[in-house]
């Protein structure tokens, strides 16, 4: 497989959501800043169901 090819692989959709979402949280873990309690539980709501959904999909295109 090319360089190239794989690179192509890495930088998706999936990648830049997981990798963004992943960043946004560990600076709202250890920022000194103190969000609402409900934008917190939202967003890791929210990041769970993302990261479900794109590691648990089929991703065989059949039909």
């Amino acid at each position: 497989m090319k360089i190239t090819e794989q690179l192509a692989k890495l930088i998706d959709v999936k990648s830049i959501v997981t990798l963004t979402m992943t960043l946004a949280l560990i600076a709202l873990l250890f920022s000194p800043v103190e969000p609402p309690k409900e934008v917190l539980a939202l967003f890791c709501t929210s990041y769970g169901a993302t990261i479900t959904y794109f590691f648990t999909r089929n991703t065989n295109k059949e039909g």
